[in-house]
């Protein structure tokens, strides 16, 4: 299982290629580092008996993604909002789902230390590098979907602030 922070890690390294970032130069590799900051919330329950898994990431460098997938045949969507889907401690966040509107409301309430994070891997030709802290979100949300009101239990939720640098490791 990943843990919380290679989950915003991943996330940053999969939504960030490719953005605009404050660049640095080595000798022999070009890196660019940046802050960022946002929440990842993960999310599972059941509706008729299907599993569903719900996701809200913020990134206020990259992007704010809220996804929904429900069933073994990934019935799914994803929707990315400029604005993002939590605001003082409020989730609020909508899509389309076979035609319907999936709604995801309900709190999330930073608790708990910082816990300080470091990672450092390899992924898609650059070696990232990722310092900062994290501090874990209690959660209450539950999904509208259909008529039906599911609860929904969030296993990795938190708050994170990190530095990310990222340096090319293919050479010039």
């Amino acid at each position: 299982m990943r843990t919380p922070l290679a989950l915003a890690a991943v996330a940053t390294a999969i939504v960030g290629l490719g953005s605009p970032a404050t660049a640095l130069t080595a000798d022999t590799a070009a890196s660019e580092t940046t802050r960022e900051r946002g929440v990842v919330i993960d999310c599972s329950g059941t509706y008729r008996g299907a599993e569903t898994y719900v996701s809200v990431y913020e990134n206020d460098v990259y992007a704010n993604v809220f996804q929904v997938v429900v069933g073994d045949d990934g019935l799914g969507n994803i929707r990315e909002s400029e604005d993002g889907f939590v605001e003082k401690k409020q989730v609020r966040a909508t899509l389309k789902l076979a035609g319907k509107k999936v709604l995801v409301t309900g709190t999330a309430k930073p608790y708990g230390k910082k816990v300080v994070v470091h990672e450092e891997h390899d992924d898609a030709g650059q070696h990232i590098v990722v310092d900062g802290v994290h501090r874990k979100l209690r959660t209450d949300l539950a999904m509208r979907w259909k008529g039906r009101t599911i609860n929904l239990t969030c296993d990795e939720a938190f708050h994170y602030d990190l530095q990310v640098t990222k340096t090319d490791t293919t050479g010039d």
